[in-house]
């Protein structure tokens, strides 16, 4: 196999986004169970919360002197209002979201 130039390699990588972009695996969340991705995005399309006792949401806060934690407050997002991290899980208290993983990922629900 021949070598790529730098210019294929970056058009490679270029068209891998893209597609990954513009083709997104679309889960639609509206119950309170684990759905676990990851994922990349949540579009809220009514009020949620996200529990984040019992989801992996990548969320970090101060926890005091400088130290980073992961978040201990649940999360409320509006209406209409997209998030963007890495979400390895999401679980809800309320609310409906649209959760975005990348074209492959296979999304598990747990069991209610």
């Amino acid at each position: 196999m021949a070598n790529r130039s730098i210019t294929e390699q970056i058009l490679s990588s270029i068209g891998n986004n893209t597609t990954a972009a513009v083709t997104p695996v679309v889960t639609q969340i509206d119950d309170a169970v684990a759905h676990t991705g990851p994922f990349y995005a949540i579009t809220c399309l009514v009020e949620a919360t996200i529990d984040v006792s019992e989801c992996t949401t990548g969320i970090k806060e101060n926890g005091g002197g400088g130290a980073m934690q992961a978040i201990a407050t649940n999360v409320v997002i509006p209406k209409g209002v997209t998030i963007y991290g890495s979400f390895e899980s999401i679980e809800l208290d309320g609310g409906t979201v649209l959760a975005y993983s990348h074209p492959g990922t296979t999304v598990t629900v747990a069991s209610s």
